[in-house]
């Protein structure tokens, strides 16, 4: 039990957060130099990894928010707010309460640009991430400068250990960054504008790729790697995420990435020619060749592997894409099986892989020889997890027998959706620009802020890709999308405004 009628209660706390909150600190950096190597890759999956960094990194905020606390609630030294918010604010070793000041609001910072990091430019997240580096080396000078334990063995000793673990997870990183091999770079073709996508918009941000291999598999399907033309780049993706190319007839098109994830800059899609003439598919299969060049977005991902003991897959025709680089993730010690469905083998993609690699795991089906398709409530896993990705048909009848809690699916054509308040014309306020529009029953969200000068990045205009999100500051939405659950949605505060529309009279955006 604390006693706090002693008058060194707080002196103790203040000591004790100090202690904790550095080795949380150092901690929470080792954990994201492991995470950002790959080294724990095969211990559990991304997703799970990066929560528990960041319940290290908001226990280490709480530590270093207690020590502050206390350091004023106690009569030791007369410390006021300023004094522990504002740089040399005290009388009292001036520099040193400093150093801890300028780490406490880098601290902050970072925690706050973690939360909003969805909203905000990729490049400023990383820039401010990268400052936990410095708050070590800020945490450091501070604790050697000042307090009662400087200079006592046991505190020496802890002060040793804590910044050669740190300096060593710094090394690795490094040591690891500069041995990552660059994908090997080909002679471009002869610089074609088509494949070079004139005529982008020059909103467009993202990065230019270049095809370093293509495979013909047959049934229409090709195999197509990029890699960043900038080799300096660092792109981040998990299983799941898909890649929008730019093509250079004008349209924009989603793919999946089926590599795998611990290979960041090795981007393999999969393309089925799906035929008709200035399609998206056709036009790659027709023009897209190794050494050409093309313009991409930043990988996006609505369809991430979440924890689970047991997994169930469930992939039809080239919906194996996004399960492939899934099954890359899987922790070893998990339980999963994938059952693929398509007309025949030949137009099973990486499904000769999957047999050799995983073996009684999975289960290919081809309709062609079997008669039909599945019965999907006879195989389903009622235990597992169950990702699904391919045809509407499945997965609209999986979305009838799987509990919504365990569903994930990822849709490559939109689900029919109708408004249920058709005809009827809602007010929208942008609050970032200040704009208030009425939405006429015969147009979209995106289409209204256009014709009042507010540009929505968007992509596909159908609710599959989930470019155009924004966030719901008031009023209900009407869902009409199929990028992901309309409960996950309302539970993040957010919606696709290429397609979905308002519940209620009025409706404000964050854009």
């Amino acid at each position: 039990m604390l006693d706090f009628s002693n008058p060194q209660i707080w002196w103790f706390l203040t000591r004790a957060s100090a202690m904790v909150g550095w080795v949380l600190l150092t901690l929470t950096a080792v954990w994201g130099i492991l995470l950002k190597t790959r080294i724990l890759r095969g211990a559990d999956n991304p997703e799970w990894l990066k929560i528990t960094h960041r319940y290290i990194s908001g226990l280490a905020m709480a530590m270093v928010a207690l020590h502050i606390v206390t350091l004023v609630l106690d009569d030791y030294i007369d410390f006021g707010w300023a004094d522990v918010l504002i740089p040399f604010s005290t009388s009292f070793e001036p520099l040193a309460v400093a150093l801890g000041v300028v780490a406490f609001w880098l601290l902050v910072s970072i925690q706050l640009t973690a939360v909003l990091a969805k909203w905000l430019p990729e490049v400023l997240w990383k820039v401010v991430h990268l400052s936990s580096y410095g708050v070590l080396v800020l945490v450091a000078l501070h604790s050697a400068l000042v307090g009662t334990d400087v200079g006592t063995p046991w505190y020496t000793a802890v002060s040793l250990i804590l910044i050669t673990t740190a300096t060593l997870a710094a090394v690795v990183r490094f040591i690891i960054a500069g041995r990552e091999k660059p994908a090997p770079r080909v002679n471009p073709a002869p610089a074609r504008a088509a494949v070079l996508g004139e005529g982008v918009p020059s909103a467009v941000t993202g990065f230019r790729a270049r095809v370093v291999d293509r495979t013909n598999l047959g049934a229409g399907i090709a195999e197509v790697t990029l890699t960043p033309v900038d080799t300096s780049l660092e792109l981040e993706w998990e299983a799941g995420a898909h890649l929008t190319l730019h093509l250079g007839n004008g349209l924009e098109r989603q793919y999946s990435l089926a590599g795998d994830p611990a290979e960041q800059t090795t981007l393999l899609i999969g393309v089925k020619n799906t035929g008709g003439p200035g399609g998206g598919s056709s036009w790659i299969h027709e023009n897209l060749h190794v050494g050409d060049e093309i313009l991409c977005d930043f990988p996006r991902n609505h369809f991430p592997l979440k924890p689970a003991h047991r997994y169930q897959f469930i992939a039809t025709g080239i919906g194996i894409t996004p399960i492939r680089s899934m099954l890359h993730s899987v922790p070893a010690g998990r339980e999963w099986t994938l059952l693929y469905v398509a007309r025949s083998t030949d137009e099973m993609l990486f499904g000769e892989e999957m047999v050799r690699l995983y073996g009684e795991r999975v289960t290919l089906w081809a309709t062609s020889e079997r008669g039909s398709r599945p019965v999907l409530a006879s195989v389903v896993d009622p235990s597992a997890e169950v990702y699904a990705c391919g045809s509407g048909q499945v997965l609209d009848e999986l979305e009838r027998i799987v509990p919504a809690k365990r569903l994930h699916v990822e849709r490559f054509e939109p689900k029919a959706r109708a408004s249920g308040r058709a005809g009827e014309s809602f007010n929208l306020v942008a609050s970032a620009t200040g704009v208030s529009v009425v939405v006429h029953a015969e147009e979209t969200i995106i289409g209204a802020l256009a014709r009042s000068g507010v540009t929505v990045p968007a992509s596909c205009n159908r609710g599959v890709c989930g470019t155009c999100e924004v966030r719901v500051l008031e009023g209900t939405p009407e869902h009409l999308d199929s990028v992901m659950s309309d409960e996950d949605k309302d539970a993040v505060g957010i919606m696709y405004p290429c397609v979905s529309r308002s519940l209620s009279p009025s409706l404000t955006i964050d854009a």
